[in-house]
């Protein structure tokens, strides 16, 4: 989204950008490379926001988002500050490997099989696993692609309230050969059911891509199906580095122009007259003057304790929250060769468990798991002859609907024995495994990263109009203040908030322009 005919602002130019999640980073880098001068501010030890990491024992864990999908992105940023900065610059490369497929997936009754990245494959694995007509799942996946070429120009790649006043070539032209066949109506459970022919396994594995933003597939519209084409169409992808690679990638690009860090240094407040921004102060009583401020906190907290004097939009704030995720990280003694980087264990009866969240918070006693496994890739990550595990099952973003000790171990014993059915294991055998452990809870994911709730993506989009109720990334009522991250527009997940931040970025360089 860098445009390289815009003039280059000068540096007496400030700005400030609250929090070092990959938002976040991505803004700071384009400012820089406009030529701002500019300053993160991060209460934790380091960047990255969800997206960091941690080593318990001889095991390294990715802590926070697992699936890696258009790297162009981040390239797109590497190739803005080798730009600026000389060919010749000391500066690593990103790497990063294409996969030959993204998830296996696995059902208590023994079904498994694999997504392969080549989707006449995993067609034919699919069809030939639970039955469904190979053609179907074919033109499924291509009306996915069809349906996302034709929306992300217009809803993904510019400001989202600015979209009426753009032409055809902001993406208005694909949009609108696309619309007659869009899903405009119903919920992806539905759209799924009737372009699948009612196949159980398979309406379920596309069920689940409503969870990619933490939203409830049997509520969520079914224009979330273009989602599988990121997996299915562009590809999943997997960094050098592993997933916090990607952290430090960026972290660098920034340093490399001059970007300010100030690590376990939390923002207070946010300065204005009430009209414009005039900078932040820390929680050190710091003051640190901008012209613009730009927030990669959830916008909750960014009214509630930023901005307490300001009104604040409360129908935003007052959204449903996308679902949180109950985390282990196990360190498990042994290899299981039937798993792969990522893996999904089914629950039996995917209504109820979304009705289960719904109603008491946890998904009960048959949870959907999902297993992430980087030393399939990288085999630093876990000692010889042992794999690190990163557990996930989606509950609310509530802690204090059911975060007690007790309820956390109810819900660990149910993860293990879910593991033991679907992979033939021997009862009450898998616990033993687990040579090294931790867990993060909803409020463990509020308390490190400011997500209200502990909610993963900020608001769910569990309604046709969720999208156009994302916050914006423009303050329509105070100057100079900016938002980026998994919490505004166009949402959660890697690759939206890399958006969101040359989103931001790209309408914080136009209004400077017209200051100019």
């Amino acid at each position: 989204m860098n445009n390289p005919t815009r003039p280059r602002l000068g540096k007496t130019q400030r700005a400030v950008v609250i929090g070092s999640g990959v938002g976040g980073l991505a803004t700071a880098i384009r400012l820089a490379a406009a030529g701002l001068k500019v300053k993160v501010f991060e209460a934790a030890d380091g960047p990255g926001g969800k997206l960091r990491e941690q080593t318990l024992g001889g095991y390294r864990f990715d802590l926070g988002p697992s699936l890696f999908t258009l790297p162009d992105l981040v390239m797109e940023l590497d190739a803005l500050v080798r730009d600026r900065i000389g060919a010749e610059a000391d500066l690593p490369a990103f790497t990063y490997e294409r996969l030959d497929r993204s998830t296996h997936y696995f059902w208590e009754d023994g079904t498994r099989f694999t997504a392969w990245s080549d989707n006449e494959r995993f067609a034919r694995e699919a069809a030939d696993a639970t039955g469904a007509d190979e053609a179907a799942v074919l033109r499924h996946l291509a009306a996915s692609h069809r349906n996302y070429e034709g929306t992300r120009g217009v809803f993904l790649a510019q400001p989202l309230l600015d979209i009426f006043s753009r032409g055809p070539r902001d993406g208005w032209g694909p949009l609108l050969k696309a619309l007659p066949r869009l899903p405009l109506r119903g919920t992806l459970h539905r759209l799924n059911q009737k372009r699948l022919g009612g196949n159980k396994k398979l309406v379920q594995l596309f069920d689940r891509y409503a969870t990619y933003n933490g939203s409830d597939p049997f509520r969520a519209p079914a224009m979330l199906d273009v989602i599988p084409h990121l997996e299915h169409g562009i590809g999943t992808y997997f960094p050098a580095e592993g997933m916090f690679g990607i952290t430090r990638h960026l972290h660098r690009l920034a340093a490399a122009l001059d970007v300010e860090f100030y690590f376990q240094t939390p923002v207070d407040r946010i300065l204005h007259d009430g009209k414009r921004v005039q900078g932040i102060v820390t929680a050190a009583a710091a003051e640190h003057p901008a012209d613009v401020v730009i927030s990669n906190a959830d916008v909750h907290p960014t009214y509630r304790r930023l901005m307490p004097d300001r009104p604040a939009p409360e129908k935003i704030l007052q959204q449903e929250r996308s679902t949180s995720g109950l985390i282990f990280y196990w360190g498990v003694r042994r290899e299981f060769p039937e798993l792969h980087l990522h893996n999904i264990l089914f629950s039996q009866d995917y209504g109820q468990e979304f009705d289960n969240i719904k109603t008491t918070g946890t998904p009960g006693d048959d949870p959907t798991v999902y297993i992430n496994i980087t030393s399939k890739l990288r085999p630093e990550d876990a000692p010889a002859g042992c794999e690190n595990w990163f557990i996930l099952i989606n509950v609310e973003a509530n802690p204090e609907r059911f975060e007690t000790p007790e309820a956390i171990a109810s819900a660990r014993r149910q993860v293990i024995a879910k593991i033991e059915r679907t992979l033939g294991l021997a009862t009450d055998s898998f616990a033993s495994l687990i040579e090294v452990e931790d867990v993060l809870t909803p409020r463990g994911i509020d308390e490190r990263t400011s997500s209200w709730r502990g909610a993963l993506y900020g608001a769910s989009s569990n309604s046709p109009f969720s999208a156009f109720l994302r916050h914006r990334n423009r303050s329509k009522d105070l100057a100079g203040l900016y938002f980026c991250g998994g919490s505004v527009h166009p949402g959660g997940g890697i690759p939206l908030c890399l958006l969101s931040g040359a989103i931001a970025a790209e309408c914080v360089e136009q209004d400077l322009t017209r200051r100019a």
